[in-house]
């Protein structure tokens, strides 16, 4: 297997909680209630949606540089983090991979 780290913007605050959004899986979230539970649970959330799409035999997202991406502009942005995933090597070394 082979490890990504894919970007994420972490968002929310205290009061409402916290949302996990990565830009490279589109309709891909996590939440929770404070932000350490929300960054831990965001890698669970990331693998899970990615061995969903090598079951699936979707194309694979490429992790953009955490620097490239830009937060929603409707949501207070807490962090940025790098979410770590495996992801098997046949289908990481494959024509699955996507190049956003």
């Amino acid at each position: 297997m082979a490890m990504y780290a894919f970007p994420a913007t972490l968002e929310g605050d205290a009061g409402s909680g916290f949302s996990v959004y990565f830009p490279d899986t589109p309709g891909r979230t996590f939440a929770g209630d404070s932000a350490n539970e929300t960054a831990l649970g965001a890698r669970e959330a990331l693998s899970l949606h990615l061995d969903g799409m090598t079951a699936e035999e979707s194309p694979l997202p490429s992790p953009s540089d955490l620097s490239q991406i830009s937060p929603e502009p409707d949501a207070p942005e807490a962090a940025r983090l790098l979410v770590t995933a495996h992801i098997p090597d046949a289908a990481a070394s494959g024509d699955r991979r996507s190049h956003a």
